[in-house]
């Protein structure tokens, strides 16, 4: 089993973020979000403070993308 994660996506809204987490995991992808703690810690979600990265396992990127692609259209 490959255990490396490739990004799929940065978004800067959190709510957005956790909303594809769960979407992803209820389809069996092992899913990882990379925030800056600084942002939270200030509330900014702007700029690189309040980018969320999505990370998924290696194995299920292209239906990863998909689903991005058909949620949010990124």
């Amino acid at each position: 089993m490959n255990n490396s994660f490739v990004k799929i996506v940065t978004l800067h809204d959190p709510a957005q973020a956790e909303v594809l987490r769960g979407l992803l995991e209820a389809q069996g992808m092992q899913v990882l979000l990379s925030k800056e703690a600084i942002g939270q810690v200030y509330g900014t979600f702007v700029g690189s403070m309040g980018e969320i990265e999505i990370y998924v396992s290696a194995e299920h990127e292209e239906a990863a993308k998909a689903v991005v692609d058909e949620v949010i259209g990124k």
